[in-house]
């Protein structure tokens, strides 16, 4: 007896069956890619920023189309626009001066039926997978009472960017 005591134990009646079929779950998706390079204008007129000498008073839009690719059951995500940065080109009074004066800001709009404000605001989620088209507007403002500083300044438009991050799903 005490020898089979260490050999093991005595079987006993087991059984298992199986869960069901196997089944695939695929992952969504969320990314954002720019389209052709936007168009600069003053007003309804296209300009050329390095041509352009721009005066008090002055707003400049640059307009751009994005694509965002959304797919996920429950994504959920924020869509954010942010202008790029404005800096002197050298530092000359006058360089100095116009980049403190110029403000930018940036706004978005979107055309696609595969996403929709959610309950959340400032927040989207995903209806349909499938493409979105972003348009995003960046402004840059030369304020009227700028002063006389400013003349013959030159400023450098940095790159904006346009952000999809996935937020928590509900």
């Amino acid at each position: 007896i005490l020898l089979m005591g260490g050999a093991g134990t005595l079987a006993s009646w087991n059984s298992s069956a199986d869960t069901g079929s196997s089944q695939t779950i695929t992952a969504g998706a969320l990314s954002v890619t720019a389209n052709a390079d936007g168009v600069w204008k003053s007003g309804a007129t296209t300009i050329t920023p390095s041509t352009f000498k721009i005066v008090p008073g002055d707003s400049l839009n640059y307009t751009q189309t994005f694509n965002v690719v959304a797919s996920g059951n429950n994504l959920l995500f924020t869509l954010a626009a942010t202008p790029g940065a404005i800096a002197a080109n050298s530092g000359s009074s006058a360089d100095v001066a116009l980049a403190a004066a110029v403000t930018g800001s940036a706004n978005f709009a979107s055309a696609g039926s595969n996403i929709a404000a959610s309950t959340t605001p400032g927040t989207y989620k995903v209806t349909t997978a499938g493409t979105t088209v972003v348009t995003v507007t960046m402004t840059v403002t030369f304020p009227y009472a700028s002063g006389n500083s400013t003349q013959t300044g030159a400023v450098t438009f940095g790159n904006g960017a346009v952000t999809v991050t996935q937020t928590q799903t509900p």
